[in-house]
């Protein structure tokens, strides 16, 4: 099993990669975990990639790693970045398709992405998730987060109020 992690502003995507990446965005079990979907339909989302790809090489506030197992998208990394109150934050979203969960994918993109924020000049990253998913959490804190707050009953999901907890990290 070779899984390797590459940067998504220097890759040619080739459109079953945009469909990889598609469908694990709108797998089940990863839009329970979402906190914003855009849309559940596979074949919106692949639009959605496509065109996001297509600017990514010109995007200066976003870093995206892509990781593969033997050729085939498994995972994501993006960070979006953001100034807030004159310093430099990256938000984090990490996705891993349910088929590797708990083989330490995410781990691995979230330690890849943390230097490519450090490169860009971040002084933080943030990760917001469920209070509920102990994974991200589990992941986040591995990697040096810190629990910086909860929000309490801040969304709906599945007809029923639950809690965000903020994750962050300073960087150096």
């Amino acid at each position: 099993m070779s899984f390797q992690i590459i940067d998504g502003k220097s890759y040619v995507f080739k459109d079953e990669d945009l469909w990889a990446l598609a469908e694990m965005e709108t797998h089940p079990d990863v839009v329970k975990w979402n906190l914003s979907v855009c849309t559940c339909n596979k074949s919106e989302m692949y639009e959605l990639f496509k065109k996001a790809i297509r600017k990514l090489p010109m995007e200066k506030n976003q870093i995206f790693l892509v990781g593969k197992l033997n050729g085939k998208v498994v995972g994501f990394l993006g960070i979006l970045c953001e100034t807030k109150c004159l310093m430099r934050v990256g938000n984090v979203g990490i996705t891993v398709h349910p088929d590797y969960w708990n083989t330490g994918f995410g781990t691995q993109l979230l330690k890849a992405g943390v230097p490519k924020a450090q490169e860009e000049g971040l002084m933080k990253l943030e990760a917001e998730t469920l209070f509920s998913n102990k994974a991200m959490i589990r992941i986040a804190e591995k990697v040096g987060f810190k629990v910086e707050s909860v929000r309490k009953k801040l969304i709906k999901k599945s007809g029923k109020r639950e809690d965000i907890v903020l994750l962050s990290m300073l960087l150096k």
